[in-house]
């Protein structure tokens, strides 16, 4: 683990480090027998799969109860105006406070604020804005369990064993949301109608976080270094500490700037996908929504590969590889002219993630000291994520006005653009390290 300062230099990181197979067969048995790690992914991945399902549950129950699309937005839009608003905090107080206590009460508080809905429903007494507070409080639950369960992931699995932890969870992740998008499917084809269908998912949702909170209690590992008190107890200096170490390291900031411009580039993709696929392909809901299954199952296979690939071909490669790759599927998907062709981009962009990621977040937690990885994890992701919703507006209105081509063309180019400016930045940090 690096202390503040010293985080590993872009020529210890980026070339590739290949280990027998024997090794890397020990480092994956030693995650799948890591007692606590695995009951702490068990319980996120079951968690996991209660989300997927509320992402369709929710706009449907809103819908089903306003008969507004603008009202079902705003819930929508509760339920993730925390990730905007709260981040940063969030990072600051999981550095202070116990993590595990932190993943406890999220879990547990979702399980009792989602439990109100169907009791409400019952009643015949539920809202529009019920939903929206709960929608609200689940994205703070959301907030504070993220950044917790991401901080104390290195404590809880040896250095050796971080990426295929990390391998690990996008498995999980990526598995719940096809499952999660499976059941929620299911739920409200065997409900009466599609509004007591959503309810169900509530319902389920509410019982995988319940089950969440329930494994961490089993956990016997500590989530964090021993604390020592600080005789500064500014909220304001704790946050300037995580964010100064994070532009102070090099490569952890050119690794910030670049996947916000990705995250910003890409997050209009899928709609974009939608509109073309059905205004000029002639394809119609139902096969979008394969379509999508097919890929999700795609992200967990490519998942299974991320801790080989990452030890194989390296953070630097596989950076500058999956942009590389992302702006060809761009290209391929604005020249498409069947269905074939554009799923074959969605299909490109979505495998490349789960690899990427895992690369990105090993390096990020280790490079990080304990003591300030929740300010890190929070400020990178503030940055990162933040630029989601800005991305998908403009997306939009671009797709309104010139139509998914020009978009997804834009996108290609714009990640072009990226790539440069990456190997640029890239390539003259490693001359300097070699000086």
């Amino acid at each position: 683990m690096t202390t503040e300062g010293t985080a590993s230099s872009p020529a210890q990181e980026d070339g590739p480090a290949p280990e027998a197979s024997g090794a890397a067969k020990g480092r994956w048995r030693g995650v799948l027998t890591n007692r606590d790690f695995m009951l702490l992914w068990s319980g996120f991945t079951v968690s996991s799969v209660g989300t997927s399902l509320s992402n369709l549950a929710v706009p449907i129950l809103a819908l089903g109860i306003s008969g507004s699309p603008a009202l079902a937005g705003l819930v929508g839009a509760a339920r993730l105006a925390p990730y905007l608003l709260l981040t940063l905090l969030a990072g600051v107080l999981v550095d202070r406070w116990d993590r595990r206590r932190v993943m406890i009460v999220a879990d547990l508080g979702r399980f009792l604020v989602l439990a109100t809905v169907p009791l409400a429903y019952a009643m015949d007494s539920l809202t529009v804005l019920h939903l929206a507070v709960v929608a609200f409080l689940e994205g703070i639950g959301h907030v504070f369990s993220n950044i917790a369960h991401l901080s104390a992931l290195p404590k809880l699995v040896t250095d050796d064993q971080l990426a295929s932890a990390n391998a690990l969870n996008e498995i999980g992740d990526s598995a719940a949301g096809v499952g999660g998008s499976a059941l929620s499917g299911v739920l409200i084809g065997l409900a009466r109608n599609s509004t007591l269908g959503a309810v169900y998912g509530y319902a389920v949702d509410a019982v995988t976080y319940l089950f969440s909170g329930v494994s961490l209690l089993f956990v016997r590992s500590g989530f964090q270094d021993e604390r020592t008190p600080k005789e500064d107890g500014s909220i304001m200096a704790d946050l300037k500490e995580g964010m100064s170490f994070l532009w102070r390291q090099r490569l952890l900031r050119l690794l910030m700037i670049m996947v916000t411009l990705i995250n910003f580039l890409q997050a209009p993709l899928n709609l974009a996908t939608i509109v073309l696929a059905t205004d000029e392909l002639d394809v119609n809901a139902g096969v979008i929504g394969l379509i999508l299954a097919v890929v999700g199952l795609g992200t967990v296979l490519s998942a299974l590969a991320a801790s080989w690939l990452r030890d194989h071909v390296g953070l630097r490669g596989l950076t500058l590889g999956s942009v590389f790759l992302w702006a060809a599927a761009a290209a391929m998907m604005a020249s498409a002219s069947s269905i074939y062709m554009l799923t074959a981009g969605l299909l490109i962009t979505n495998l490349l993630w789960p690899v990427f990621a895992v690369s990105l977040v090993t390096y990020r937690l280790s490079a990080t000291p304990d003591a300030l990885q929740g300010r890190v994890n929070s400020a990178f992701r503030t940055l990162s994520f933040g630029v989601e919703p800005i991305g998908v507006a403009l997306g939009g209105v671009l797709i309104a006005s010139a139509g998914p081509r020009f978009l997804f063309w834009g996108a290609a180019v714009g990640l072009v653009l990226v790539l440069i400016g990456g190997m640029a930045v890239w390539g003259r940090d490693e001359q300097e390290t070699t000086k």
